[in-house]
């Protein structure tokens, strides 16, 4: 523990100067459009590991956000998808077993620096890597990102709040996994959001749901069974939540793209796969596109305007501008076939409108 301590210590130093360093973005962000608000977010993060062995970039994680920096940093809400810990310690009792096959994401606490240095304020941390390392994990990462700044939602009912031009906006993240706010029991989370929005101007949720991997691209209004597990139906929880009050929905956790649907006025990006990867999870054909999503809502919630970026993960290179723009292709075609009711018009330079 006095190892993390310390490390807290030099943290607390380093946000202290990015406070300054980061002001010198204000003149590079495009002004705001009056009664409008931004969202810039990005799927899945894990940055690396120390667990079991240690699976860290060479550079300390700077590649996966040095080319996307610009695109998060032009937004309002600036939202990612933390998938692991910031923990220092062993395996903990009430976390994940150790074993083959399983997967345990522990992330040194520094890390949080590249976070800080993209300009991130909100993560969600309702997945089902969160609590690899027990309840000492999660508070910990919770401690983390609290001390950086990072505003964050978890399953235990923390509700991320932005003042934005005096619109009042609320962000809760849910999951499929059983306990509280799993969409697999929704109607708690729906009774949430329609309370949320009673006072709140715009209501954000981001949901881990869905199976994962190559195959698991299409959306289709039906509960997704992933290794015998249920994974929920978006599409139902989806709607559901848009028909409860909710705004914008945000789902991760295929680790690949899925389409984009405007339902009712509201977006929802049904995924947005991996953005940074470090090891222990693939980053080979459809797993390696990398969109980064930036949509404009009126301040009562009503879907504008979007755009999608394209990145690319190239392993030990980081998250790079991708110039074929294939995140955006891909998407743009899942839109069409899955809802093609419902789905947006794209440009050919990944901009989107109902």
């Amino acid at each position: 523990m006095k190892h993390f301590n310390i490390k807290i210590v030099m943290l607390s130093i380093f946000f202290t100067t990015m406070v300054s360093a980061n002001s010198a973005w204000a003149d590079e962000v495009p002004a705001p459009e009056a009664g409008t608000l931004t969202l810039s977010a990005v799927g899945d993060i894990m940055m690396g590991t120390t667990y079991p062995d240690n699976w860290l970039p060479a550079d300390q994680g700077r590649s996966f956000f040095a080319q996307a920096a610009r695109y998060i940093k032009a937004s309002d809400v600036r939202f990612g998808n933390f998938e692991g810990t910031f923990f220092e310690g062993p395996p903990q009792s009430d976390g994940k077993a150790p074993g083959p096959n399983r997967y345990l994401f522990k992330t040194p606490v520094d890390y949080v620096e590249r976070l800080v240095e993209a300009d991130f304020n909100v993560m969600s941390l309702a997945n089902n890597h969160a609590h690899d390392f027990g309840s000492a994990g999660l508070q910990s990462t919770k401690d983390v990102l609290k001390l950086a700044g990072i505003q964050y939602s978890s399953k235990q009912g923390e509700v991320a709040q932005f003042d934005v031009r005096g619109a009042r906006v609320a962000l809760i993240a849910v999951d499929y996994r059983t306990g509280p706010r799993s969409i697999l029991n929704a109607g708690p989370i729906l009774n949430e959001i329609t309370e949320l929005k009673k006072r709140y101007d715009v209501v954000m949720v981001s949901a881990h749901v869905g199976a994962e991997g190559r195959g698991a691209e299409r959306v289709s209004d039906e509960n997704e069974i992933f290794l015998g597990e249920n994974r929920g139906n978006s599409v139902r929880f989806a709607r559901q939540a848009i028909d409860a009050g909710a705004d914008v929905l945000i789902m991760h956790g295929p680790h690949v793209p899925r389409g984009i649907e405007v339902y009712r006025e509201r977006v929802v990006l049904y995924s947005l796969g991996n953005f940074a990867t470090a090891r222990g999870v693939s980053v080979s054909g459809i797993a390696a596109l990398a969109p980064l999503v930036r949509v404009q809502v009126a301040t009562d919630g009503r879907f504008l305007k979007g755009q999608v970026f394209s990145f690319i993960q190239v392993r030990d290179q980081g998250t790079l501008l991708d110039p074929q723009k294939r995140a955006l292709k891909m998407i743009e075609e899942l839109s069409q076939k899955d809802f093609a009711g419902s789905a947006p018009r794209f440009s050919e330079t990944g901009g989107f409108v109902r």
